[in-house]
């Protein structure tokens, strides 16, 4: 429960009072690899932090192809927040891609839990900022980069993707075709 803390921290200062009012409302829950948390088209009544594993928030195109918008780390929160908020049907997937330990915090109870005190209600807004901010990162990598571009951003940014996901699924996480990663790599390699 360190790791949450700390993370929680980060955001805001937060008196231990004021922190323990979320533990009797938090659940550990193990994950197995390949498991979903959410599917598209449920509603997202969780906001999961990840104490250990690994996961990828994807969609399923009118193609019926799978493309991955986020991955997910330990420390990292998860969650459809659009889903969340509004508690409708969630566009996206996260699923397990190895298996996984997250701490589930329940709709209902977070909106307690931020009515409890100014310093949940200023987490709450910090980490929907803190989303928004990286679905608008992404959206201007995919809209205002070239693919060389992308995929140095991604070496700098996320170097550990390399060695966790499949050349497919950083493809699609870049906006790009399997193949055209290929020969990417392959020119910057020889550069």
């Amino acid at each position: 429960m360190d790791a949450i803390k700390n993370t929680i921290t980060s955001f805001v200062a937060m008196s231990d009072d004021e922190y323990n009012l979320m533990l009797p409302i938090i659940e550990r829950r193990d994950i197995k690899k390949d498991t979903d948390l959410l599917q598209q088209g449920e509603i997202c009544r969780h906001i999961y932090f990840i104490e250990s594993g690994f996961f990828r928030m994807f969609y399923v195109d009118y193609k019926g192809n799978e493309i991955n918008c986020r991955f997910a780390k330990p420390n990292d929160f998860l969650v459809d927040f659009a889903s969340f908020i509004t508690q409708k049907k969630a566009q996206y997937h996260c699923r397990a891609m190895e298996d996984s330990t997250v701490l589930a915090l329940e709709y209902d109870k977070v909106e307690n839990l931020y009515n409890s005190s100014p310093n949940w209600s200023k987490f709450g807004r910090l980490i929907a900022e803190s989303a928004y901010l990286l679905i608008i990162e992404r959206e201007e990598m995919l809209h205002f980069q070239t693919p060389e571009e992308r995929y140095k951003t991604l070496l700098k940014k996320e170097p550990y993707l390399l060695q966790l996901v499949s050349q497919n699924q950083l493809s699609s996480y870049i906006g790009i075709k399997p193949e055209s990663l290929s020969r990417l790599r392959k020119r910057m390699v020889s550069k």
